[in-house]
């Protein structure tokens, strides 16, 4: 799709022939077509859209197009959009809008008791992510029963995948996967076919641990119970999607100090509030270059030659922040797969000390080769080599040390993978530098060299 299609087909002025265009897009072309169109016609396409095609459009909306759009659109259009959506996306959408309007239109819902049940929940909760609409059968009946009440419920839910077994307090007891339904004799009880329920998750726990499990388990589907056991609704494998993706863009983003609230594809953003949020990155990170800068401010006073020994300060910086900053990247990729106990890190505490301090070795003998063929001198070769080693070695503590501390405390590791773990290991690197440097010239001084 064109934005050139879209101009030519509003230029014919047919009606009949807009609508039936817009109405035939898929979902994802859709949203497309107001992103290409100028903002003022958003009412001509809003007023030609079927409900049908704004509820499979809509779970794909940015909110910011979202609060754009919904403006050409009256509070009863919203709510027989919304009743034609899964209950999980109704409450997603709710929470971006105005609380009047949430009001407004929450009570005129179908299932607006579900809706509010969700909306209960915190926000990156199971509860939130969570459907209601569930297909539920009782204990005791034949597997001909069963199929009949699955028959009548699929037409209102749509896709079914599984059958949760309830008493008649909705205690869930069990599922039943449909080919297994499918394969029995229609004259057995439904108690024979129903499997025991192995994995369930409470609506409180945290989406990300949802998606561990769901990764976990290689499940499709996981059931929501309360603390009684009651069944709440489930969260189905295309919902944990979403969230995996939304936590891996926010541990991309804090690597990189950057608010994971921030998308490229919401154009009318504050530009002053997107550079707030980076702004205290970017004053740690002037902090910690000027005391670096303060650091080598000593090497003028303490050492001869130090020009030259200043000239491999940006060498050293740059391997020693590489190394530090994989290593905490490797960390926090840990934690995202599930390794929560520090007993979990001993094995790689110590691969990584190692692989720190061969790749230390290996840049050291080979800078001090270097730099003795180009410079003919081996002092300030020896001295940068065993600079590389140490800090290189330290570093690849240092990195798994901040984001090991900060998952302890309660702070998201993956804002250690970024500037924090650059900024220390320069700090590092330039102060062992410094270090060895006086120490080796002291020790030389001593034995009269």
């Amino acid at each position: 799709m064109r934005e050139i299609d879209l101009k030519e087909i509003f230029e014919q002025g047919k009606d009949e022939n807009i609508r039936a265009y817009l109405n035939f897009l898929n979902p994802l072309e859709v949203v497309d077509a107001f992103y290409l169109i100028d903002e003022n016609e958003y009412s001509n396409i809003v007023s030609r859209l079927s409900y049908r095609t704004f509820a499979n459009s809509f779970p794909f909306f940015e909110r910011s197009l979202f609060e754009k759009v919904i403006v050409h659109l009256k509070d009863e259009d919203l709510v027989n959009i919304f009743n034609k959506m899964e209950s999980d996306d109704v409450s997603h959408l709710l929470r971006t809008m105005d609380e009047q309007r949430q009001q407004v239109i929450i009570p005129k819902l179908a299932h607006s008791l579900q809706i509010q049940e969700i909306l209960s929940h915190p926000e990156e909760s199971a509860g939130s992510i969570m459907q209601t609409e569930v297909c539920i059968i009782h204990p005791h009946i034949s597997v001909k029963q069963a199929i009949e009440l699955i028959r009548k419920q699929k037409k209102i839910l749509g896709e079914v995948q599984v059958a949760y077994v309830v008493d008649e307090n909705k205690i869930l007891l069990g599922l039943v996967r449909l080919d297994d339904l499918i394969l029995s004799n229609f004259d057995e009880s439904i108690d024979l076919v129903t499997k025991e329920l192995k994995y369930h998750v409470n609506p409180d726990m945290d989406q990300e641990e949802v998606a561990l499990i769901f990764s976990k388990y290689d499940l499709s589907y996981l059931p929501v119970i309360d603390i009684s056991g009651r069944l709440l609704g489930q969260i189905t494998y295309d919902d944990i999607q979403d969230v995996i993706e939304e936590e891996a863009s926010e541990d991309l983003l804090a690597y990189v100090g950057v608010s994971p609230d921030e998308s490229i594809s919401d154009t009318d953003e504050n530009r002053i509030k997107l550079a707030l949020g980076r702004f205290p990155w970017l004053v740690f990170s002037i902090s910690a270059s000027m005391l670096t800068g303060y650091i080598l401010t000593f090497f003028e006073a303490q050492t001869s030659n130090a020009i030259i020994f200043a000239s491999f300060v940006p060498l050293i910086m740059n391997t020693t922040g590489n190394v530090g900053t994989q290593t905490a990247m490797i960390i926090t990729r840990n934690f995202a797969l599930g390794a929560n106990e520090f007993g979990q890190f001993r094995l790689p505490l110590m691969r990584e000390f190692l692989v720190g301090l061969t790749l230390g070795l290996l840049a050291g003998v080979l800078t001090l080769i270097l730099i003795f063929l180009a410079y003919q001198n081996i002092a300030v070769g020896i001295r940068v080599g065993i600079t590389l080693t140490v800090s290189m070695t330290v570093a690849a503590l240092f990195g798994m040390f901040i984001p090991v501390t900060f998952k302890k405390i309660g702070i998201d590791p993956a804002i250690a993978s970024g500037p924090l773990v650059t900024s220390g290991c320069d700090m590092l690197s330039v102060s062992l530098y410094l270090l060895i440097i006086i120490s080796l010239n002291k020790g030389l001084s001593i034995f009269g060299g």
